[in-house]
Parts: C-alpha cells; sequence; structure tokens
C-alpha cells in the first residue's frame, strides 16, 4: 500500500466516524458538508507560460478527502484556522503541476471564502477555498461553490514558472462513478 493510499485509508476512517457531527459555528455547519470523500475532476486551460514541455493530459480525476480541524494552526487564531484538512490523490504531474518533481506529502486544506474578493463573482454565502500544497513552492488554489450536483469553481497554481489555471469540479464519492468517469489519469 502507498503512502497516499495508506493516509486516504486512515483519512476516511477518521470521516466516516465524525460525518455525523455537527459543529456549533454556522460556518463549520455549511462546510461540514465537504467532511468525506469527493471524486475530482481538473481540466487545464492556461498552462504555465515557462513549462518546456506540453502537460501530457489535458485533464486529471482522482480522490480528496477530507475531516474535521479541531486543532488550532500555530500561532494562528480560528479566523484563520481551516475549517476542514484532507489528503488528495491526484495525478497533477500529467497537466503540468508537481513543481520540480516536489514529492511533499498531498496535503490540503479547506475555508470558507469570504473576504475574498475573487470568488464575490462565485456567490459568497456558499463558496469554499481549498489549498492543495499548502506549504509547497507550488500553491494550488481552488475557489469553488456548491451547486446541486457537487462543487464547481476555478483552480489558480503560482510557481516559478508563471501562472497557471483552470476548472474544476468535485461530487460526492460513489465508486462506480469513479471507475466509470472518463478522465486521463
Amino acid at each position: 500500500m502507498t503512502v497516499k493510499a495508506l493516509a486516504l485509508f486512515v483519512l476516511l476512517s477518521v470521516a466516516c466516524r465524525r460525518a455525523s457531527e455537527k459543529s456549533p459555528s454556522r460556518d463549520h455547519a455549511e462546510m461540514s458538508e465537504l467532511v468525506g470523500v469527493w471524486d475530482a475532476k481538473m481540466s487545464l486551460a492556461q498552462a504555465y507560460p515557462l513549462e518546456p514541455d506540453a502537460p501530457a493530459a489535458r485533464e486529471v480525476c482522482g480522490t480528496l478527502g477530507f475531516v474535521e480541524n479541531h486543532g488550532r494552526v500555530d500561532g494562528g487564531t480560528d479566523s484563520d484556522t481551516p475549517v476542514q484538512i484532507g489528503v488528495y490523490d491526484l495525478a497533477l504531474k500529467r497537466i503540468g503541476l508537481e513543481w520540480n518533481g516536489e514529492s511533499s506529502f498531498p496535503a490540503a486544506i479547506a475555508s470558507r471564502a469570504l473576504g475574498d474578493d475573487s470568488v464575490h463573482r462565485l456567490g459568497v454565502g456558499d463558496s469554499l477555498r481549498i489549498v492543495l500544497n499548502p506549504g509547497g513552492k507550488e500553491r494550488i488554489v481552488l475557489l469553488g461553490r456548491y451547486e446541486v450536483r457537487g462543487i464547481e469553481g476555478e483552480w489558480t497554481a503560482q510557481s516559478a514558472r508563471g501562472t497557471a489555471g483552470g476548472t474544476f469540479s468535485m461530487r460526492p464519492h460513489s465508486v462506480g462513478r469513479a471507475a466509470s468517469g472518463r478522465c486521463s489519469t
């Protein structure tokens, strides 16, 4: 079992136990819908301008998993602490991400997107921000909004090669859907 698979297994175990818990604050209650496992698709619209080779794929599919974050970021306050923490399994290198083969742990954090001018067009009341590789050299920010079928939005990545971007969608995990999804993984 790979490290990513083991981490996802542990995360899923915890998520299953905590999925029915409710958080006292309104933001936490709304965000608790994110707790669990999600099938994700990221589509590339704009590759890094300083990338020497074209990406192998224009779209990748994978899985993200989140649990409630009951702790506080070191030195942080409740307002800058992510509401959920998680891991992901997405072949980001296929769409030109994972700069210099950085092998950091596939971490993800999620929080409300309030106060960010770039999400006003998405609908502030139900917007969220997911950051992949929050401590890495290449930070990938997904700004999305809850829809009837799941979460839809846009992502951007910044590194020394410039800025890349595209769209993403997330649906609650379904074994049948994940196996039949059309995607370059």
